[in-house]
């Protein structure tokens, strides 16, 4: 004779995977955007998921009663005698649903920056790039991180949509410098590199406003001007750069302005 729980089991699950699907179906019809349509979908999923097994335990509780005493002693077990096993595992499990990278994206995990060449269960692997500099150029050094390192530092993705960066590049004229000229010479080296790759820039920041609750940048460059105590003045200008190609484009900008200022004097 069948056990009624297997019965209950069976119709519970094929119950609650039909109002699942019911329920994913009726969000094609909400008018949503398709970020805010996968996410509705994949919440619908899960929570479909956790009440199957809910009720799955519930119908279940005698049984699995005896087995999670025996589970709970192999658990603590497994965590005594294979701690960083275990944590490595669950940075792996938390990359995996949170998403935070992908092959090929540019991160920082705590001190340690670099592409992304390849991740497992255990072990991230990035080909490294100098931390401290602001040029983003690689070392040559390949790098694998503990996973479990996912767990306690924050996990910063310099490229997951966006692989532009603002930078500030930054000049010192003596006072004796037309300071207006220099502007000028800057702010047209600096529109014309923006002008190389603006289309892809601002569809990208349009990717990312529909992705998250975020205020575009502008992309157009600008200059900014300080005196300095000598009585020369400061130049700054503020402007987006591919991630991978900074120091390529600012060292166009510092030749803008040596050729500048040969010229001028």
């Amino acid at each position: 004779m069948v056990n009624p729980k297997v019965m209950i089991s069976i119709a519970l699950v094929g119950a609650l995977l039909l109002l699942g699907l019911m329920a994913r179906a009726a969000v094609r019809r909400f008018d949503l955007s398709p970020e805010q349509r996968r996410r509705t979908k994949n919440m619908v999923l899960y929570s479909t998921l956790v009440v199957i097994g809910v009720g799955l335990v519930i119908t279940w509780a005698q049984q699995l009663a005896a087995a999670a005493i025996v589970a709970s002693g192999f658990a603590v077990a497994l965590v005594l005698f294979n701690k960083e096993l275990t944590l490595n595992i669950l940075g792996w499990w938390l990359k995996t649903m949170g998403g935070s990278f992908r092959i090929g994206d540019r991160i920082r995990i705590g001190s340690v920056r670099g592409d992304v060449i390849d991740y497992g269960v255990l072990t991230t692997t990035l080909m490294e790039v100098e931390a401290m500099a602001e040029h983003g150029m690689r070392t040559g050094n390949v790098v694998c991180v503990p996973n479990a390192q996912l767990l306690t530092e924050p996990v910063v993705n310099e490229t997951r949509i966006l692989n532009y960066e603002w930078k500030e590049v930054r000049f010192e004229l003596p006072a004796s410098a037309d300071w207006r000229a220099a502007e000028a010479t800057l702010v047209a080296e600096a529109r014309a590199i923006v002008e190389e790759y603006r289309p892809d820039v601002e569809s990208e920041l349009a990717e990312m406003s529909e992705h998250f609750a975020f205020h575009a940048i502008k992309v157009e460059p600008h200059v900014f001007v300080k005196g300095a105590p000598n009585g020369g003045v400061h130049l700054w200008v503020r402007v987006a750069l591919p991630s991978r190609r900074i120091a390529e484009l600012a060292d166009r900008l510092n030749r803008a302005m040596v050729d500048w200022q040969q010229t001028a004097t």
